[in-house]
């Protein structure tokens, strides 16, 4: 089933170092669907401080980013700033939450019942980013107002003590599994799922456009990004081209017609045969294009 609203229509997601001024002020030009506010790994402890003052700020300036969808990322339980970083949070309003290193469902209804008991109950993007992580998934996307999941696969690298390119510059095959269990695990329970940009030289805009495609070939509906050229391509590769949408909108027709006259199947044009999984997978497409266009 395609994903929930509001989360549906997010393709691409931006983190911005919130104490870099430079790259702050461009935030509202950049064309992402989302932004990730941070107070994790691109804030230096001696600024842990200052960053959760002006994350408050914005929180509570949704117009900064044109009404788009702000992710707000607290330090882990186990840091010093963790559940002060939860109740600035809450007291800012939160509604989204991207809480980082989550290695079980009870650590997950843990930071939940913090921010109830400060009067917040943001929605929770789970990020799935050690192997204990990657064994729970499960039990963390089944959980209430879990509405995403996304790999961090540099973190489960480091947590596993193993490299994160193999010696061709493509990831380490093993993290393999946790991507494909990552993206079945979303599909299973409803959830956004999203994957990173991660390659040796970020600026090969064709590598990123094939590991971009590759994300999306494993179900994926969502990459982060922290560098803002890939955002136009991010949501160029995780739309449904016209092509796309015309090529469903045939399948669906063809096949209602075909169920209509009695048959389960129907041959097109091309001598490819149309059976029920296509035809859901055209009704999928064809909807993400119509959340997507509005």
């Amino acid at each position: 089933m395609p994903v929930a609203q509001p989360y549906g229509g997010i393709r691409s997601l931006i983190e911005t170092p919130i104490m870099d001024d430079h790259k702050w002020a461009k935030v509202p030009d950049i064309p992402a669907d989302s932004f990730l506010v941070d107070l994790e790994d691109s804030v230096p402890p001696p600024l842990k401080e200052a960053a959760r003052s002006r994350v408050q700020e914005y929180l509570r300036r949704p117009e900064y980013f044109g009404g788009r969808l702000v992710v707000a990322r607290p330090n882990h339980l186990s840091t010093p700033w963790g559940r002060d970083d939860i109740t600035a949070l809450a007291e800012a309003g939160v509604t989204c939450v991207a809480y980082p290193k989550c290695d079980s469902g009870d650590e997950v209804i843990e930071v939940q019942e913090l921010f109830r008991a400060h009067g917040a109950d943001p929605d929770i993007f789970a990020s799935v980013e050690t192997a204990h992580s990657v064994v729970e998934v499960a039990s963390i996307a089944a959980l209430d107002k879990v509405v995403a999941i996304g790999l961090g696969a540099g973190d489960l690298s480091a947590d596993m003590n193993v490299s994160l390119y193999g010696p061709d510059g493509r990831l380490n095959p093993l993290l393999d599994t946790a991507r494909a269990l990552v993206a079945i695990t979303g599909a299973a329970f409803d959830c956004l799922t999203c994957d990173f940009v991660y390659a040796p030289d970020l600026r090969d805009l064709k590598e990123i456009r094939r590991r971009l495609e590759t994300s999306r070939l494993l179900g994926y509906t969502t990459v982060g990004t922290f560098y803002p050229p890939h955002v136009p391509l991010i949501n160029e590769v995780f739309s449904p081209s016209a092509s796309e949408v015309e090529a469903a909108n045939e399948v669906i027709g063809l096949y209602e017609n075909a169920v209509e006259e009695g048959a389960n199947a129907v041959a097109l044009a091309n001598g490819r045969t149309v059976l029920v999984h296509d035809y859901h997978k055209a009704l999928n497409l064809r909807a993400r294009a119509e959340t997507l266009n509005g």
